[in-house]
């Protein structure tokens, strides 16, 4: 969301940054294309690279018990791995007892074991009552232990998937899952669910931007350097990847959210510098000059208004790193890199792509309209129209206050009843190697093999074990093996410690597997307490459930932050106190009722037939705090401005409902454009199969739309009414201040100059 341009016209200051800037970038116009050339290819050169690194998503909390539990698995247990893969083996014809069946898995075992990362395997043929063969003895399993970091453990997946490759034959089938594998199989998925996704948007967008800026040529220029901004993007990422790791989660959000925002940023720009052209005004004769001038006007208007609202948004995202959650930080570090770079190119390609094409930028435009609308004299229909929408709003303030504050109201109310988890996306993995694994062990095995539960018992300050706290160990190993959610368990002792690891009967990113993990901790805690051994629960879903405890209590924080800065900024730009009160309040309700219907159709599977989707009850624990910070840095620019065009004309006029009827006639359809095309982009993600796209589209795209539609065309001009010249303390009085005291000075000026004669 971004900025309705200043009316065009208005006198520029050519002293100002934006258009010296703008100055420079059009007369070196062919060297910046030639830069932003070098760059995209770069960035094209590197996105295999980066496609290659992408990690697993990762919600790890440093200080959390389940981070502690997997660095004591790696001090005291390094053959069982950091990770643990499950190797499944299923035939529809032979069973583990065919001697043909016996020798694919020994093969496969040993070239496994022969695989380096591999720190060890445990054979599904190892013991008579092995629970790693079914009970119609037509599938096994292979417990395969990797080390490494998430990067290393991403390639030793790949190599075991062309290893399995080599060596599946016969009638047996082989296949691998395990957190990394699914990690792999879903960066394949996620690339073409976003692929589809993208293409709809973006087809839509065209459509809106050809409407909007009423020419062909007009329309494609924003989605072209658009383009260009977010392949900058990921050719960053890719360097940082040398550093950092990246998950496909947060590249896939940062391209749906950078797409949404460039469009939306070029857009206003595009419109500006067209404005300029068709007014001439001020503008020098020559038409080089004349599009030279329009280039910094354009970039001095418009380009400093989308600078603000990056910088908002980036502000926002920036209160994301309150919460220590590995993928939350990362989400935060993705997005504002995508929004530096397609502001970067708003301010730098942008204005020399129009440089260059001057006036053809209106080439084949819509027939008798190819013009905008602003250069033209008198109001058009489509003004007059929100003209009228206006006064009929500003004549019904109190109803329409009302009924669009009980609306967002009732869509908040399923918040009440929001549950956090994390689904790993097995679902969309079915024709993958790692989702057929998944459903083989769901079926004939226990769905937690996928990923164990770690349980790590030692003595006090991590020390040895002593004999009665051995003993007490044991007691818990077998109140753990009664838990009905628990298959089986595998006992380890090394260094005077034990290792439990526990199988679950539950699927891992389940809410029984939560629950499975918080009893397993209240028990190790009584324990404990009673003088019994340190014990530390870790796996894939303690992570989650302590990331989930983690961004519970750190999300009041994130909020306020926010708020405070949205207020403070809000004041110092409209210089009021109320205006900024009721655009928090606003905003929260947007942001409330968003995730509320988020709730209900995806945790309580309200419309799941009509969407295509199983609701797997609850929500991403990422999703909600994510979506806050993003729709509140990407609505505060169209308060900004919406309220900004208000203002002027109050303060020209002191008519309040002329400044609010003024505001909404120049903005109103800019707003309706960019809302249209952000709410194109992101609900085209719901053609997902990866079920965290799914949701997140939908919660940014109702965001939007409650943001475009119920606020700025309803909300703002009714609140705007009831308040009337209240909206604008202390403003005002500050105004009118200075107004008394420049006449006051005209007036002294005047009696000294009477003087001076009379003398």
């Amino acid at each position: 969301m971004s900025a309705t341009p200043p009316a065009p016209g208005r006198a520029h200051d050519s002293r100002r940054f934006g258009y010296r800037w703008g100055r420079l970038v059009a007369r070196y116009r062919w060297l910046v294309v030639a830069a932003w050339a070098m760059i995209a290819i770069g960035s094209a050169l590197a996105y295999p690279a980066l496609e290659n690194s992408l990690v697993g998503v990762d919600f790890s909390v440093p200080a959390a018990e389940s981070s502690r539990a997997d660095r004591l698995v790696g001090e005291h247990f390094r053959s069982f791995g950091s990770e643990q893969l499950a190797l499944t083996f299923t035939s529809t014809t032979d069973t583990v007892d065919h001697a043909s069946y016996r020798a694919t898995v020994d093969a496969v075992v040993a070239a496994v074991r022969a695989t380096t990362g591999v720190v060890g395997v445990i054979d599904p043929y190892q013991s008579s009552n092995s629970p790693l063969i079914s009970a119609d003895r037509s599938s096994a399993v292979a417990l395969v232990g990797i080390g490494g970091g998430p990067r290393e453990r991403i390639d030793i997946s790949h190599r075991l998937h062309g290893l399995l490759d080599e060596h599946t034959q016969g009638d047996v089938s082989v296949a691998l899952t395990g957190y990394s594998p699914m990690t792999v199989d879903l960066t394949t998925v996620e690339s073409a669910d976003a692929t589809l996704a993208e293409s709809i948007g973006i087809t839509i967008a065209l459509a809106v931007l050809i409407l909007a800026l009423r020419g062909l040529v007009a329309g494609v220029v924003p989605l072209a350097v658009t383009g260009l901004g977010l392949l900058a993007a990921f050719g960053s990422f890719a360097a940082m990847s040398n550093f950092l790791s990246f998950d496909t989660l947060v590249t896939t959000v940062s391209s749906m959210i950078g797409l949404g925002l460039g469009i939306d940023y070029s857009l206003f720009v595009v419109s500006r510098f067209r404005e300029e052209l068709g007014t001439g005004g001020a503008a020098p004769p020559r038409e080089r000059e004349r599009i030279d001038h329009a280039v910094a006007t354009a970039t001095a208007t418009a380009g400093h208004t989308v600078a603000i609202s990056g910088l908002v948004v980036m502000i926002a995202l920036g209160a994301l790193t309150i919460v220590d959650v590995t993928a939350v930080r990362s989400i935060s570090l993705v997005v504002a890199v995508t929004v530096v770079c397609v502001l970067l190119v708003a301010w730098t390609l942008l204005p020399a792509v129009l440089a260059i094409l001057g006036a053809r930028v209106n080439a084949l435009g819509l027939p008798g309209r190819s013009r905008p609308s602003d250069s033209g004299a008198g109001p058009e229909p489509g003004r007059l129209w929100w003209s009228r929408w206006a006064e009929h709003v500003i004549g019904r303030a109190w109803r329409y206050t009302a009924l669009a504050a009980l609306a967002l109201i009732v869509c908040m109310i399923p918040l009440g009843w929001i549950r956090y988890g994390v689904d790993i996306g097995a679902d969309a993995l079915a024709e993958q190697s790692s989702g057929r694994a998944d459903t083989i062990l769901t079926e004939k095995f226990a769905p937690g093999t996928v990923s164990p539960i770690t349980v790590v018992l030692s003595g006090h300050h991590d020390s040895p074990l002593t004999r009665a706290q051995l003993q007490q160990a044991l007691t818990f190993e077998n109140q753990v093996r009664r838990d009905p959610r628990v298959a089986y368990l595998q006992i380890e002792q090394n260094d005077g410690r034990i290792l439990v690891v526990v199988i679950a009967s539950v699927p891992i990113d389940s809410n029984a597997a939560t629950e499975l993990i918080v009893s397993l901790r209240q028990d190790a805690a009584q324990l404990t307490a009673n003088g019994g051994p340190d014990i530390a629960v870790g796996g894939t879903t303690a992570l989650v459930v302590d990331a989930t405890a983690e961004i519970s209590a750190k999300m009041p924080w994130v909020i306020v932050s926010i708020l405070a800065f949205s207020f403070v900024y809000l004041a110092l730009v409209l210089r009021s106190v109320i205006i900024p009160a009721k655009a928090v309040l606003m905003n929260l309700l947007v942001t409330g009722a968003a995730v509320g219907l988020t709730v209900a159709v995806f945790q309580w599977g309200w419309a799941s037939d009509l969407l295509g989707f199983h609701s797997v009850g609850f929500i991403q624990v990422y999703l909600p705090v994510t979506v806050f910070a993003v729709v509140f840095g990407l609505s505060m620019d169209y308060e900004v401005f919406l309220i900004g065009r208000m203002r002027e004309e109050f303060h020209r006029t002191r008519d309040n409902d002329a400044a609010i009827v003024e505001g909404i006639e120049h903005t109103a359809r800019p707003i309706t454009a960019a809302a249209s095309i952000m709410v194109a982009v992101f609900a085209s993600f719901l053609t997902a199969d990866v079920l965290e796209l799914e949701q997140f589209g939908f919660a940014l795209a109702v965001a939007v739309l409650f943001d475009a539609v119920v606020v700025r065309m309803m909300l703002v001009p009714a609140m705007m009414k009831l308040f009337g010249k209240r909206n604008w303390w202390p403003g005002t009085a500050i105004d009118n201040a200075r107004a008394a005291r420049t006449e006051d000075a005209r007036s002294d000026a005047g009696d000294g100059n009477i003087g001076s004669m009379i003398r």
